[in-house]
């Protein structure tokens, strides 16, 4: 009973101890993914307040272009025709209100304002007009064509100033039409409803610290917005700027954590249920805590002479597959790669070669009247030969080259990124050295010598299988010109 108490309590110090641990656990894990995922959607809403914005100014660029290269007004702005005036622009033509626009302002090249119409809905503002004109005319003398943001008497307009050309394009410019309209803040709240709880319009004076979001649109140049989240909301400084980067007006956004709110609903639930999923598991766990001791320690016994029996037979196979791969990938007389292998490793060799744009050479080599040593002094002899060649190069070349056996007296070498003169003077050293050892066989010293074609890959379409015919026909010319010699491609 003693032992069963004691376990119990033990159990329960460590279920309080997972319990604390693995919910705070879950909390930072979680809540992190859930912040990060409330920033980008956060991120997401000021991009599409920021395109609402930059959309109202394209529309009033493309409703100013229209009129702008339209033939009847290049000729109004030439000729001062009233009936253009009277046509499109008259008190009860409603043009503006269909235009979703505030006012119009026909402007010659020196800058004076020939014709100007505003819709009813300015005297709404308060603002006088004249020195509106006034305002918009010196901000915006020296730049031909512009869709920006505008504020006056703080209050916040889309401006478009564009060109009078005839509706071909050509010939001269004959002034600008300038298109205002009023950033209505209760249509913003309206079509921004979905993304924002709350937009105000303040002139604050701007932030100089480093913004947490920066936007670049097509006339909105420079966006810049500040965010602080708590623990409830999101508030959003959104701080815009005008065509010469000038500081303009801010808007503040609030917004409801509801994607953190939410995630913490869900940890507290998930740690909810994970503590009711971890009790019943204790539960079950000191229940059965006896029966399990005493199988554990059956099972102990028998893994054990199992585990011994195991080792006997990895150790052994560990043995068989050492024996096997030297059997499939060693030449059995030389203990060089075999053909296999060889080919293997170059392919890859070549790969990397092309990958890194690095050189790649082949060095085919065969050793000289071969048959003759064997007919001579017997196979025996000959083997002694193979490995001694073997030896010799095995000594010379660096450990990242490839040296194989391709079948009988025939071996090839790959070597990477080396340059040509190394290549050269690495492959003289093996045939030199090869010509003036001396193979003791019984009481006689027999020598050999050995025939080479060197040839460096040309470009990346070559395989190896090209490479190497091209080095076996260099082999051959060196045979054929009195063999001992290297020969490389010219």
């Amino acid at each position: 009973m003693g032992k069963t108490s004691k376990t119990l309590f033990s159990l329960i110090a460590i279920y309080l101890f997972l319990g604390l641990f693995l919910g705070s656990l879950s909390y930072k894990f979680f809540i992190d993914d859930f912040i990060s995922l409330e920033e980008g959607q956060n991120k997401d809403n000021i991009t599409s307040f920021a395109n609402i914005l930059n959309e109202d100014l394209i529309d009033l660029e493309k409703i100013t272009n229209d009129y702008s290269k339209w033939d009847e007004t290049y000729s109004f702005i030439e000729n001062r025709n009233d009936i253009f005036i009277y046509d499109n622009f008259r008190d009860d033509a409603q043009t503006l209100e269909d235009l979703g626009i505030d006012a119009f302002l026909f402007v010659d090249k020196n800058d004076n304002i020939v014709f100007s119409t505003y819709n009813k809905r300015i005297n709404l503002f308060h603002i006088n007009k004249k020195n509106l004109e006034k305002d918009l005319l010196s901000n915006l003398k020296k730049i031909a064509e512009v869709s920006t943001l505008y504020m006056f008497n703080n209050k916040l307009f889309y401006v478009n100033k564009s060109k009078i050309l005839r509706s071909d394009f050509l010939g001269k410019y004959r002034g600008y039409i300038l298109s205002i309209k009023h950033v209505d803040l209760d249509y913003l709240k309206q079509i921004t409803s979905s993304i924002f709880d709350n937009i105000i319009l303040e002139n604050i004076e701007m932030i100089k610290t480093a913004p947490d979001i920066s936007l670049a649109l097509k006339h909105l140049k420079k966006v810049k917005a500040y965010v602080n989240i708590d623990d409830t909301n999101i508030a959003n400084k959104i701080e815009l700027f005008d065509y010469k980067n000038q500081y303009l007006t801010t808007f503040i956004t609030s917004n409801r954590n509801a994607i953190i709110l939410q995630g913490k609903r869900t940890i507290k639930v998930f740690n909810f249920i994970g503590a009711i999923i971890l009790l019943i598991v204790f539960i079950v766990i000191f229940q059965k805590q006896k029966l399990i001791i005493e199988q554990n320690e059956l099972l102990n016994e028998k893994v054990t002479k199992r585990t011994k029996q195991l080792t006997r037979a990895y150790r052994s196979l560990k043995v068989k597959n050492k024996e096997l791969y030297k059997l499939a990938h060693t030449d059995f007389l030389t203990s060089i790669r075999n053909r296999a292998n060889f080919f293997e490793n170059s392919i890859r060799l070549l790969k990397k070669s092309n990958n890194e744009n690095k050189k790649f050479a082949v060095l085919m080599i065969d050793i000289d009247y071969f048959k003759k040593i064997n007919d001579t002094y017997g196979h025996d002899t000959g083997d002694k030969v193979l490995i001694e060649f073997c030896n010799i190069v095995n000594e010379i070349i660096q450990k990242d080259m490839i040296f194989g056996r391709l079948g009988g007296e025939e071996f090839a070498i790959t070597i990477f990124n080396q340059q040509e003169s190394n290549v050269y003077e690495l492959s003289e050293k093996i045939r030199d050295k090869c010509a003036t050892t001396l193979i003791k066989v019984k009481d006689t010293d027999i020598k050999f010598t050995i025939s080479m074609g060197v040839v460096f890959k040309e470009d990346k379409k070559e395989s190896i299988d090209e490479i190497l015919h091209k080095a076996d026909e260099l082999l051959y010319t060196a045979k054929e010109s009195g063999r001992n010699r290297v020969v490389r491609a010219v």
